[in-house]
């Protein structure tokens, strides 16, 4: 790296000049010589802290002849920076094709690295055929100079908390400073919050925050599963990715799921398989405020004719949850044990399974309404005690993740007030009316402002079903809608509003109103 602040002040600030810049030579080729492959550090993404960082640059080329060799690669970037590499070694992979491969230091104390040379950084390159064809390309391929960022671990408060308790997450992100070889605070851009089920081995990602002007980054959410959580960096073209070590949390009032009891081990796949699962007829579930949502699940299990599934220690359950899979799962929002009958055949491989599953409000926040999964598994501890299996190779393990989507919903409400009453025919009727949905975070029901419109419908006095009249628009503050209409015959008015994923289909009840 040649970069060094001279001595002149150019407007008030620091002007940079380069030294020892290659001279700029033309891109061209000759012959049949083509490079078709630039990978920089393996991933295109080079890192660099407050120490030397060694990285490789490797060019792949192809002509009939074969390759004899490359020239030093030439690296460029932002705020006049340049590098190069040494002079490359080249490998063949065939008759006619090699990479060549050389390693360069950019190195932030000796270069006098600085802030602005993090960004895009091109290679250019140079390589020679046998038959003296050559391929000369001026940024034959581009990579990020990143500055090195850090996240602290986590802290997750409180460590010990009741199920649908609020936990607290911070941590800190701080970036490189080239300049003062230090790392500060950083108001990065979005920073994954994620989670990690006991057991598990992945962080799912839960939201994105972002850090204050000191790098300060604060998350929270809904405890529902024992498991830890973390901060994560994906990265951006000047700064490099990072994630924090994760800090666990003890929910209390949580049974974990027998998936996860056995994840530590290696249990070998049992004989079972699920099919035909049923949750509460089809239908999503919808919860309001203070009553408990029961639904019913059913599902056919079918089992080799070694597999006894009525033996006291095997288990069948179902779990409501949210995440890729059931071992990944980050949100439960119940986990039942099923009973099940055997089919009349003999012997008996079929079973039907029913079970049922609970939403409890008072368990609930708005942030847990949308899609849930149902998950099924069943495992043989053969014999060993459930809770604590000495001997996970001895464990039989058959589960089935996704096995039925569905939305969970906040129940809504919707009221419709039709005037004037009486009126008379071809005056205005005007229908007004409040949309209010459930909310999980203090047991009362709010109106909201939505973009999707609520429809305007009408049953004649003397008909048996409504009529879409029209659409009323957007569903202003505190979920109020107007909308109006002529009058022509006697009958009922009312409102309706179609579901989302949050919340469900709902439809006032009718207003009469007496035409003269």
């Amino acid at each position: 790296m040649r970069i060094r602040a001279s001595a002149a002040v150019v407007g008030g600030a620091l002007a940079l000049s380069t030294l020892a810049v290659p001279a700029a030579q033309a891109s061209g080729s000759e012959g049949d010589t083509r490079i078709t492959k630039v990978v920089v550090d393996g991933d295109d993404l080079v890192p660099v802290g407050t120490s030397a960082k060694t990285f490789e640059v490797s060019v792949t080329a192809t002509d009939d002849s074969g390759i004899k060799g490359a020239d030093a690669f030439g690296l460029h970037g932002p705020g006049g920076g340049h590098a190069s590499t040494g002079r490359p070694t080249c490998t063949q992979l065939d008759a006619t094709t090699s990479t060549c491969t050389a390693s360069v230091t950019i190195d932030p104390k000796a270069d006098h690295l600085t802030d602005a040379n993090a960004g895009t950084w091109y290679v250019d390159a140079r390589v020679d055929a046998n038959d003296g064809g050559y391929d000369d390309k001026e940024n034959a391929h581009s990579f990020s100079l990143q500055r090195a960022t850090r996240i602290t671990t986590a802290d997750a408060t409180p460590e010990s908390v009741k199920k649908s308790g609020t936990v607290t997450v911070t941590g800190t992100i701080t970036r490189v400073n080239w300049e003062t070889l230090r790392y500060e605070g950083y108001r990065s851009p979005d920073v994954s919050f994620g989670f990690r089920r006991e057991g598990g081995s992945t962080y799912v990602p839960l939201s994105t925050v972002r850090a204050d002007s000191q790098g300060h980054l604060r998350a929270t959410t809904t405890a529902s599963l024992d498991g830890s959580f973390r901060f994560a960096f994906p990265g951006a073209s000047t700064s490099a990715r990072s994630s924090g070590a994760g800090d666990s949390v003890d929910v209390r009032g949580t049974t974990a799921g027998a998936p996860t009891a056995v994840a530590h081990g290696a249990p070998h796949p049992l004989d079972v398989t699920f099919s035909g699962t049923r949750l509460n007829d089809g239908k999503n579930i919808v919860v309001g405020t203070q009553t408990p949502k029961k639904a019913a699940v059913s599902f056919t299990l079918r089992h080799g004719a070694d597999v006894d599934i009525h033996a006291p220690d095997f288990v069948v359950g179902v779990e409501l949850y949210r995440g890729g899979s059931l071992d990944e799962a980050y949100a439960l929002l119940d986990d039942a044990k099923p009973s099940c009958v055997d089919s009349p055949a003999s012997p008996a491989t079929l079973a039907t399974c029913t079970a049922t599953v609970t939403a409890d409000p008072a368990e609930l926040r708005n942030e847990m309404a949308g899609v849930w999964k149902t998950g099924i598994y069943a495992i043989a501890f053969n014999g060993q005690d459930r809770n604590h299996p000495q001997d996970a190779s001895q464990i039989g393990l058959a589960k089935r993740d996704s096995a039925k989507d569905f939305a969970l919903q906040r129940f809504t409400r919707l009221t419709a007030d039709a005037a004037p009453e009486p009126v008379k025919k071809g005056r205005t009727i005007t229908v007004t009316g409040q949309i209010t949905r459930a909310s999980w975070d203090d047991g009362k029901y709010h109106g909201f402002t939505s973009g999707t419109p609520a429809k305007l419908q009408y049953r004649k006095k003397s008909a048996s079903s409504y009529t879409t009249l029209k659409f009323t628009g957007q569903v202003l503050d505190g979920g109020h809608v107007t909308a109006t209409t002529p009058a022509t015959y006697d009958g009922y008015y009312r409102l309706t509003y179609p579901h989302s994923w949050i919340t469900p289909d709902v439809a006032s009840a009718g207003d009469y109103v007496d035409v003269r």
